[in-house]
């Protein structure tokens, strides 16, 4: 326990900031339901009917709302982003904790240099780079989906690493010494393990894909609008009460994203005690 003249402050600081961000998300929802926020504070749903309207036809269901276009194009090119950037994550890591290899620090280093790199540089030579042959992927879905792997990429390395250090490597030794090759013994036995990392990995990728910006405003086209982009635009063109009901769809999403994997990482966690308490049992 801290002593009581340290815990009261941590405690008033930490109140203070979890209320600042109570408002921030509160004001962001209330500017969603107002026809102008500041100006004319009644109540309304028409921006969120503007942004998200739905028609039932004959034919099918029309997504006639303004914002459905870049809404799933994000979801699509951010689930297609999510699984690949954790899985180059987490191969990454088993290279740097399980193999050696000559450059392995360089490589290390290599791999968290994304960070270290302004958004809007990565845009700009991404850019530079896809723009002519034999490589031309500018205005297309993948160099979002490649931007996105690329550049959330070190969170499901360190997070791999993390988790792979805690492994003993006679595990590996084990299944090597059973007759498995490498290949099975990262499915079968080290894979199995990093599921809570691979869960953390993908929930970080899918929302970083969603809420990124930065270098995503130099890659998006007409044909594929991320949501982030769509949202400047209608500011652009002051159109708040759209740009906020956008917003405010976005953070239920996100939450709902982070609810999932909090929910399949206590699955997990129920699911290794319950064997663990069953076999010292037997």
């Amino acid at each position: 326990l801290m002593p009581t003249g340290l815990a009261v402050p941590v405690l008033v600081i930490a109140l203070g900031w979890a209320l600042f961000t109570a408002i921030v998300y509160a004001m962001i929802i209330y500017g969603s339901i107002v026809e102008l926020w500041g100006v004319n504070n009644s109540l309304t749903l028409k921006h969120y009917v503007t942004a998200f309207s739905v028609r039932f036809e004959e034919e099918g269901i029309r997504w006639t709302g303004a914002a459905w276009d870049s809404f799933w194009t994000t979801i699509t090119i951010a689930a297609i982003a999510a699984p690949l950037t954790a899985a180059v994550g987490l191969v990454t890591a088993y290279l740097l904790t399980r193999q050696s290899f000559a450059g392995k620090n360089a490589f290390e280093f290599g791999t968290m240099l994304s960070f270290a790199i302004p958004g809007t540089v990565i845009g700009v030579s991404y850019i530079l780079a896809f723009n002519v042959p034999p490589i031309e992927i500018t205005g297309t879905g993948i160099i979002l989906v490649v931007s996105f792997i690329f550049r959330n990429m070190p969170v499901g390395v360190r997070a791999g690493i993390a988790s792979m250090s805690q492994l003993d490597r006679s595990l590996d030794e084990s299944s090597l010494t059973l007759g498995a090759n490498s290949w099975q013994t990262f499915r079968r036995v080290i894979l199995p393990l990093l599921r809570p990392a691979i869960l953390a990995a993908l929930v970080y990728s899918f929302v970083r894909a969603m809420t990124a910006i930065s270098a995503v405003i130099f890659l998006v086209s007409a044909e594929y609008d991320m949501a982030t982009s769509y949202i400047i635009g209608r500011v652009e063109n002051n159109d708040y009460g759209l740009a906020i009901a956008y917003s405010t769809t976005l953070i239920f999403v996100m939450l709902a994203a982070v609810g999932l994997l909090q929910l399949l990482v206590g699955r997990v966690q129920i699911g290794r005690r319950t064997q663990l308490a069953s076999e010292r049992m037997k």
